[in-house]
């Protein structure tokens, strides 16, 4: 496996990658530990919104589905914060799905949080979605 940092450059050894039981990822270099390990999981509920004008595109991992889910949570001050947080799905099952389905309708995501290879944008990476 190689690690690149943020100037690009390759991590001067090879690491392996060792997935744990509970859902954790080390990283090992011949037998050491490297202080890195990692959990990416990711559990959302909430409204569906679909994207309008931009739904579907595609980039080097392959074409997805653009979608939000909406997160309406109530504040100390009594306001209502209105979080819409950007879902990708590559899965083709995944996309059809997200198509079928009506606006507003309650769901639940299981994913990856990643950023995106080009602007840097936060999003989930779909997993798994199911309706409530």
């Amino acid at each position: 496996l190689k690690i690149r940092d943020k100037n690009k450059r390759t991590c001067p050894f090879p690491l392996n990658r060792v997935k744990l039981k509970n859902g954790l990822t080390e990283f090992k270099r011949e037998g050491v530990d490297i202080c890195m390990v990692l959990e990416n999981n990711v559990k959302v509920a909430g409204l569906l919104h679909l994207i309008k004008g931009h739904m579907e595109d595609e980039n080097q991992l392959g074409h997805y589905v653009n979608f939000s889910l909406k997160q309406d949570t109530p504040c100390e001050d009594g306001r209502v914060r209105h979080d819409f947080l950007r879902m990708r799905a590559y899965d083709p099952e995944i996309q059809e799905w997200v198509k079928s389905q009506a606006e507003g309708t309650p769901i639940r995501v299981q994913g990856e949080a990643k950023s995106s290879l080009g602007s840097g944008e936060m999003y989930i990476l779909v997993r798994n979605i199911e309706k409530l």
